[in-house]
């Protein structure tokens, strides 16, 4: 869901996009009547398929909206946009805790206080029967004067058994932070499944590292539920045994084996954190992989009684076993991407015939069966993309990518999705690495034009912009950036020249078209521009 800037929501008018997640988009908003700035949450419009979402998202509203914490960040509202739900929150200024950590580890005293607080503001909520079911960092906002809050409650209990496609993924969407009776789908959840996922935080900040990663959420989720916890110790040995004696309570597969209050982990952590702990926590770095030493080897004594039938006899059953495996090794492999293509074949009709959700089943089968077959996560990615579900495409393109890492087309789509949704830090990297690997192409330049054109510099994106339609010269996304740079020079004749190009190419990204459309200037003598599939 995207508001513009300057449109009237409600009492507020929006100022800005601050980010967008797989359950909502985040806009600052300004609200005339109090003077002040705050922070508009608007839920995936997917979720109004289920006919009882809007009743759920106004009953958890509610009682979230009664939550006054100094470390909650406050809901001030609720109300619907043309039929979208959105809430209004509290504007904080500064990052998430996610972002802190990507500039390197914590010292232990900055580790307590964000614990603190977001142990204080879990009893309080605890106490009034109210779970959060989705800590993470992202979730956990800092300021620059050291404030301390917890966001999104009630967020994943709005989504919860939602009729769409779409709540069902959220759910397993960050699946690192998850609970193993969260992971199992289990509805009747306690206090327990909070200190879980508390735990995955504080072993994340004390270890460096999240205990269960993997190329698909349902394997991370297969761990949680059934993969014995890494111990901390191992992978950061400058960690105090008390601390991994907190950390592994917490993390307790069984309920009833973790704490069974925060305010009983809270205490357990203050008591650790004194016995010892040093004051900053260090990252381990990976090892190098270990070098190996050949040794010789002793020369066995004769052997006196000497049967080299037998022996012969021995090698050569050996080598037909041998023989036999690698043939039914290949055989089945061949017979898997068989399958693979045959999926693949199929998902292609059910495209063709409209039915989107069988497409993209089709397709997972097929690249389950092999993970090379990049045209399996082209097609479903590109499907979901027409279908305007973009989280699930770009969750579909990163899979893809992390399968084919070489793969020039997975990283060019994964970047078009990025840069058009305006996640700038995912378009960088990826065109980067277009730039890198693949600069005799014409979309690498063309997309990187259009990153640093969003970042308001049109004369270095020029360079980028020329090379790409010396290379395509009817590219849409080269003509887009370029109907930008027109725009902010107030040439808006050229501009929509340059729109209208974007809009009549043949097979333009869905996204592109639209945003194309909705940079045209009012239609004069009554036409009307081509509207946006």
């Amino acid at each position: 869901m995207s508001f513009a800037s300057g449109e009237s929501v409600g009492a507020y008018r929006i100022v800005e996009k601050l980010g967008q997640g797989g359950m909502a988009t985040v806009f600052k908003a300004y609200h005339p009547a109090l003077d002040r700035y705050v922070a508009i949450k608007v839920l995936h419009p997917a979720f109004t398929e289920d006919p009882d979402f809007l009743a759920r998202f106004q009953r958890e509203a509610r009682i979230v909206a009664k939550l006054d914490h100094p470390h909650i960040v406050p809901i001030y509202d609720f109300a619907e946009h043309r039929d979208h739900p959105y809430l209004v929150m509290r504007f904080i200024e500064g990052e998430t805790l996610k972002a802190r950590l990507q500039r390197g580890p914590p010292e232990l005293p900055e580790i307590l206080r964000i614990a603190r607080a977001v142990g204080q503001a879990l009893i309080y909520a605890h106490e009034r029967g109210v779970l959060h079911r989705d800590i993470k960092p992202s979730n956990i906002l800092l300021t620059p004067d050291g404030g301390v809050y917890l966001t999104d409650f009630g967020l994943a209990r709005m989504a919860e058994a939602g009729a769409s496609t779409l709540s069902r993924d959220i759910l397993i969407g960050t699946p690192q932070y998850i609970s193993p009776e969260q992971a199992k789908g289990l509805t009747k959840l306690d206090a327990r499944t909070d200190i879980y996922s508390l735990g995955i935080v504080l072993y994340e900040l004390l270890v460096g590292q999240v205990p269960f990663t993997a190329d698909t959420p349902y394997a991370i989720i297969h761990d949680h539920i059934f993969t014995p916890l890494p111990f901390p110790r191992k992978l950061n040995p400058d960690l105090p045994e008390p601390l991994e004696r907190v950390l592994v309570k917490a993390l307790a597969k069984e309920p009833d084996d973790r704490y069974q209050s925060v305010a009983e982990m809270m205490t357990a952590l203050e008591q650790a954190a004194g016995e010892g702990m040093p004051e900053t926590v260090t990252v381990p770095v990976p090892l190098p992989a270990t070098e190996l030493v050949a040794r010789p080897i002793p020369t066995p004594a004769p052997v006196k009684n000497r049967r080299w039938p037998w022996v012969l006899i021995g090698i050569a059953l050996g080598l037909m076993l041998c023989v036999g495996l690698f043939l039914g090794v290949a055989g089945w492999q061949k017979g898997r991407e068989t399958r693979a293509q045959e999926f693949l074949a199929q998902a292609g009709r059910a495209a063709q015939g409209g039915n989107v959700q069988e497409a993209v089943a089709l397709y997972r089968r097929a690249w389950s069966l092999d993970p090379d077959l990049v045209e399996a996560y082209l097609g479903a990615g590109d499907l979901l993309v027409l279908d305007r579900r973009i989280e699930g495409a770009i969750q579909i393109y990163n899979a893809g990518v992390e399968a084919n890492p070489d793969d020039v087309a997975l990283h060019a789509r994964l970047a078009g999705v990025y840069v058009l949704t305006r996640n700038l830090a995912g378009a960088q990297e990826q065109v980067d690495w277009l730039l890198e690997h693949a600069p005799e192409v014409a979309i690498s330049h063309a997309l990187m034009g259009i990153v640093v054109v969003f970042k308001q510099d049109c004369e270095a994106a020029r360079p980028h912009l020329e090379e790409a339609l010396r290379q395509n010269p009817g590219l849409p996304e080269a003509h887009f950036a370029q109907g930008l740079c027109y725009e902010r020079a107030g040439d808006q004749r050229r501009a929509d020249e340059e729109f209208k190009l974007v809009i009549n190419a043949p097979g333009v990204n869905p996204l592109l078209k639209a945003q194309a459309v909705s940079r045209l200037s009012p239609p004069i003598l009554g036409a009307t521009p081509e509207a946006p599939d």
